[in-house]
């Protein structure tokens, strides 16, 4: 189930305002290893599956912020 827009903003926060100690290292090496996949296909893929995990794992964030993050 998709939640709505609305919902989804109210939850999303940006990256920096995660638990530093363990929330943004994470997210932000899996950033840099995604930006080393050339093939922006492939990277974009990889990008939407890691927020898919992301999702299921209870980590919220500004997601566009991390295809930014990506260089998507």
């Amino acid at each position: 189930m998709i939640p709505s827009f609305k919902r989804f903003s109210e939850i999303s926060r940006p990256i920096s305002s995660l638990d530093p100690q363990e929330e943004i290292p994470m997210v932000e090496g899996i950033a840099e290893i995604l930006r080393g996949v050339r093939d922006l296909g492939n990277r974009r893929e990889l990008a939407e599956k890691q927020v898919k995990d992301f999702r299921r794992d209870g980590i919220q964030f500004d997601y566009e912020e991390f295809f930014r993050l990506c260089d998507l």
